[in-house]
Formats: structure tokens, sequence, C-alpha cells
């Protein structure tokens, strides 16, 4: 999350400040500015502008005291790397003594350890240890009360220091107009259009021009679109897309195969789950993981998805393609045998 590129907008200026949020937000922008500032979590829902508030405080601190180090995680990455590092023969110590190497630590959805007992006794120890040392810590939670499977001291006010919960649901500010992105989006929509009249009026479907098509749109919301980042323009393209699905799934479209026929069906249900769940799962796959896609597979194929990147595409999507003619084929055989 430290290299996410939407993160350097995410300012306290660009805070939309309400009577919901007003607490969380004065109380973020005194722990970005006074480094003696006590422990400091944050608790809200669902796109109530918590990890917003985490990049206000790092950008405000890297900008006002560029010699201190500022780590931004969340905890799912910080799980991984302790996998990792446990993996390659590392010790808990050298995991701990990464996080530590910061001048201040901003952790984002600590609730993501419900569940995992081992995983919290681990970073109960470098959380301790970081405080313990005088350095300035603040997290972030959807979920404040205990038993959701988190330990009392990862919740409780006496271990964090200072707290503020936002009750309702944050609407970020409009940030200043990109001309690439508008234009970029502007092709998309006409095309978007295009494609949904061919497939309503039985226009050839030109499979080359589909797949190019849809690596614009995966790269364009890889992009752009940041958490709580996706305006009214965006989702006309995501309701272009459900449009499409519909009218993929009534019917074969003219001049593809059946193969085809399929496999644009698997990958444009993938682009749309990637998309309406990247602000929910986005360390599974969602396009906040470096502009990964998602493709839901079902369960007797062994696994729930698989993930692949852009440069993956054509070849992926050619893996499915045969994959489906063989399938076919098969079918095609047991037919003549029952013959």
């Amino acid at each position: 999350m430290s290299d996410n590129k939407n993160g350097s907008k995410y300012t306290f200026d660009s805070f939309a400040v309400t009577d919901a949020n007003r607490t969380a937000f004065e109380k973020a922008k005194q722990f970005a500015e006074n480094a003696d500032s006590e422990p400091l979590a944050i608790f809200g829902g669902t796109a109530t502008g918590k990890t917003h508030l985490l990049y206000a405080v790092k950008n405000a601190i890297e900008q006002n005291s560029p010699d201190l180090k500022v780590i931004l995680t969340t905890t799912a990455d910080m799980v991984s790397t302790l996998t990792s590092t446990i993996s390659n023969g590392g010790t808990t110590e050298q995991f701990r003594e990464k996080y530590l190497q910061a001048d201040v630590l901003l952790v984002d959805d600590i609730q993501e350890l419900a569940g995992k007992e081992k995983t919290q006794d681990e970073l109960l120890l470098l959380f301790n240890a970081f405080c313990e040392s005088g350095k300035r810590f603040m997290m972030t939670s959807s979920q404040k009360e205990a038993g959701y499977g988190i330990q009392d001291r990862l919740v409780i006010r006496e271990f964090w220091g200072d707290f503020a919960v936002i009750t309702r649901a944050y609407i970020h500010a409009q940030f200043e107009s990109n001309a690439e992105r508008i234009n970029q989006r502007k092709d998309l929509l006409h095309k978007s259009e295009q494609f949904c009249w061919n497939l309503m009026h039985d226009a050839d479907f030109d499979i080359d021009a589909f797949k190019a098509y849809y690596k614009e749109v995966w790269a364009y919301f890889s992009r752009y679109i940041g958490l709580f980042d996706a305006d009214r323009e965006d989702l006309k393209i995501v309701c272009y897309l459900n449009r499409m699905d519909t009218l993929l799934h009534c019917k074969t479209p003219v001049g593809l195969k059946s193969c085809e026929w399929n496999t644009c069906i698997l990958f444009m249900h993938a682009l749309i789950y990637t998309i309406s769940s990247y602000d929910m799962i986005p360390y599974l796959g969602g396009f906040c993981g470096n502009g990964v896609l998602s493709i839901p597979m079902l369960h007797h194929a062994g696994y729930d998805r698989i993930e692949i990147t852009i440069d993956e595409f054509e070849e992926e999507f050619n893996k499915f393609c045969e994959g489906y003619q063989r399938s076919r084929r098969s079918v095609r055989r047991l037919h003549w045998r029952f013959d």
C-alpha cells in the first residue's frame, strides 16, 4: 500500500470533513503533527475514510519531516511477510526488525487478523516493542468491539492509547481533474456502447477487438481507480460491462466459436468481479493488488480463483479457449459412443 499510485493525493486538505468523521480527522491530524502522540486507532465501517486518513498522516509527516521513515502497510501484507520470512528460514525477530526500522508505523485493516491467534500474538510483540520505543503507531479497523476473533489487547483503549470512531460512510472530496483519465474514459465509454450495440443487433463479433477493449478497461481501472475513488462516469463503464455480460449469456455472438464464447463469458465475469470487489478483497487479487485480475473458478476445479497479470492475458485467454474446445470434443465423443 505504501506504493499505491493514488496515495499521494489523499491528504488532509482533500478529506471531506463531516460531523461523522470530524473527531477522527482532528485526532489523525494531531497525530501527524505531534512527534509525542500516543498510539491512535480509527474505527469505522467500509468506505468511511479510514484509509484516506492513514495516507494523509503519511503524506503530512513525509512532507514536514522528510528525515523520518514512515511505513504504511496492512495486516494482510504483514501476515504475508511473516509467512514468507518463516518459510524462507528466517525468524520472527527478523520480521519484527523490518518494521522496527520505521519511525512511524501505520497499519490498515487490523480486523483481518480475526481468528489468527498465533499471528496476533506475534504482531502484538511487534506493536508492543514499537510503542515502548516511543515511536508513533496508528492503526485502523472496521470492528471496535471484542468478540470478532480479535484479542482484547488489540482493541481496548488502554493498549492503543487514543481512538476515534467514524459512524457514517465517507464520500471523498473531488480531486483535481485528470485530462488524460477523462479522455481515456470517454474513449472506453464509446467503445463500450458500440460493443453493446453490436451484441444487441447480432453484428459480427470481432474477438481481437474485444480482447483489446478488455485490456484497455483492465488497464484503466488498474491505473486510476484506488480505494473509494470511482465516480459516476466510471460506474457507467461497469454498467456497460454488466450489460455485455448479460448479452453474452443470452446467445453465442455472430462469428464467435463456442469455445471463444465461453472464454469471453468467463473473463467478462472475472473483470466485473475484480472491479466490484477491489475495495473489499484487494489483497486477494483485486486491482488494488498491483493490477492483478482475479478469475473465480468452480469449486470442483480444486481452487476458488486464479490470478493473472495483464501481460499474461493473451496466453491465459488462449488456454481457456483450448480447454473449452477439448471439453466440447470430449462431450461429442461421448455422444457418438452412446449413439
